[in-house]
């Protein structure tokens, strides 16, 4: 038995590779090996419409299917799915796909920021404080997980090839959307995140537990940096940051598929 004992549940940990319900491919075809994984579900649908991308088969979920769609993007295929929000969610989604066949996550979503950064601006996590449930399910414990070194440099590459401007950044992966209170707030300042997003810490544990390769782009959406006036800036409505987002996700896999990477 290596299951490591705690007086905290969620700190302890089975280091078996070996689980009793696996997200096995049961036959089908293999996925694309490139994914863009991204939460703006109104992009999605609007670019696979518009580009007759080909359906794959879905991941099936009580909540809903989520198609997983194929495109060739110059030549390179790619694999596209909207994310599922929040940490446990996020991690089934990424255990399908890379039973699937899927090596290189790439996500692309929206993020708070607890530092003065304008909204659409682009953001680079290198580092995801693990303020969430599932990553604890892959990895011991630690307070923080780094994101894959070799796709934080695809990403960068390509956006400096592209002139896009860029922050790198740690950030405070949270399954508490409404337990940012103040006091919290404050506290992850001091210690250095400048974003709050709710699954960058897990997908980094899920790919790491499983050899594969992680990075996540995001774009600055609400601002948290004043809590006694807080500015959702309609982040959500945010059309061009969020298709922008989507094709530089896009661009940074192409970059990868190529062989540049």
């Amino acid at each position: 038995m290596v299951v490591t004992k705690h007086a905290f549940p969620i700190l302890e940990h089975d280091e078996s590779p070996e689980a009793i319900i696996k997200a096995d491919r049961h036959g089908k075809e293999p996925l694309p090996r490139l994914c863009l994984m991204t939460f703006f579900g109104e992009v999605l649908h609007d670019f696979v419409t518009a580009n007759d991308c080909r359906e794959l088969h879905p991941y099936q979920s009580e909540m809903r299917d989520f198609p997983v769609y194929e495109y060739r993007h110059n030549g390179v295929a790619i694999c596209l799915v909207q994310g599922f929000v929040g940490s446990a969610g996020a991690a089934m989604l990424a255990e399908f796909l890379y039973a699937y066949g899927v090596t290189h996550l790439l996500a692309c979503g929206g993020c708070g920021v607890l530092q003065d950064i304008p909204a659409g601006d682009v953001i680079i996590p290198v580092t995801a404080l693990r303020d969430e449930g599932a990553s604890y399910h892959y990895l011991p414990p630690a307070r923080t997980i780094d994101v894959d070194p070799g796709m934080v440099a695809a990403i960068k590459e390509t956006l400096t090839q592209r002139q896009v401007p860029f922050t790198e950044c740690t950030t405070w992966t949270t399954d508490g959307f409404y337990r940012e209170t103040p006091d919290m707030v404050q506290y992850r300042k001091d210690e250095g995140c400048q974003t709050v997003d709710m699954e960058c810490a897990t997908l980094a544990a899920v790919a790491r537990f499983k050899g594969k390769a992680f990075g996540q782009i995001l774009y600055s959406g609400d601002i948290l940096a004043d809590v006694e006036n807080y500015d959702e800036r309609g982040w959500q409505h945010n059309a061009t940051a969020r298709e922008k987002l989507f094709t530089l996700g896009l661009d940074v896999l192409q970059h990868i598929g190529s062989g540049k990477q």
